[in-house]
């Protein structure tokens, strides 16, 4: 198989799983038919293939809350009570120091709320947005707007355009055709000179193995700054911001600012 990213390379096995990781939420997947393989190429980008992508599609948008927070405030209020060792803080620490005070925000993906919530703390104007619907009515329970968002539906149109759009820990759940649709879809949504903020699972984390969160399952892809690049300048965007990052949470991150070219 050639690399969907760099075109150039053929890419390598790495690993097959034919059982759940340490921790790893399978979302009550039949093992019988679990399967997947980790392959990666030699721009340092990493694809987990397997056949259960309809199967996290409908967890995602039914029960996803349910079986990976199950007690929603109790999740939220543990991450809030973290303080310096949690990464949501050192998240918006960084970005105080790259955004406008002014700013008006959209988040994709918000998950139970905790990053629009601490934002909006921090005298942010932030709109949430998710696909679970037991996620919505939580995050409002926070006094945050949130919106039902399904980005991948080609009719849907926001009543606003924002000056920053973020991404946290929500790309990599989606296919490389998902996820270049969402980022030429989301210009439409930005302000003039509006930026991109994202993290994704960052490819660093294989010097300590494949059995790691970054692989888990559910992320199909795992980028290095390389191949973010390259992703990211294929449809239309120059980058702002790179790093490779090791979390307090040892999780390794790809970090980046993206605008339109």
């Amino acid at each position: 198989m050639l690399c969907k990213i760099c075109k150039v390379s053929e890419l390598k096995l790495q690993k097959i799983y034919t059982k759940g990781l340490k921790n790893e939420n399978l979302f009550g997947i039949n093992l019988k038919v679990y399967r997947r393989k980790l392959y990666n190429c030699s721009c340092g980008h990493f694809y987990n293939i397997h056949n259960h992508t309809l199967f996290l599609e409908n967890i995602y948008n039914k029960i996803y809350s349910k079986i990976s927070h199950k007690d929603l405030n109790k999740k939220f209020n543990s991450i809030k009570s973290l303080k310096l060792k949690s990464s949501n803080l050192k998240r918006i620490k960084f970005l105080k120091k790259k955004i406008h005070k002014n700013s008006y925000i959209l988040d994709i993906g918000s998950g139970f709320g905790i990053f629009p919530y601490e934002m909006k703390k921090n005298g942010f104007k932030i709109d949430a947005s998710e696909i679970n619907k037991d996620m919505i009515n939580f995050i409002r329970t926070k006094k945050i707007n949130c919106l039902f968002l399904n980005i991948l539906k080609n009719n849907y149109k926001l009543k606003r355009k924002y000056n920053v759009i973020t991404f946290n820990k929500v790309l990599e759940h989606v296919n490389l055709k998902n996820i270049k649709f969402i980022l030429k879809k989301i210009k439409t949504y930005l302000e003039k000179n509006g930026l991109i903020y994202i993290e994704v699972p960052s490819a660093t984390a294989a010097t300590k193995g494949f059995d790691r969160q970054e692989f888990f399952f559910e992320h199909f892809n795992i980028f290095s700054k390389k191949s973010f690049k390259l992703l990211v300048e294929e449809i239309g965007y120059k980058i702002s911001f790179l790093q490779d990052i090791k979390e307090v949470n040892n999780k390794y991150t790809i970090r980046a600012i993206i605008k339109p070219a």
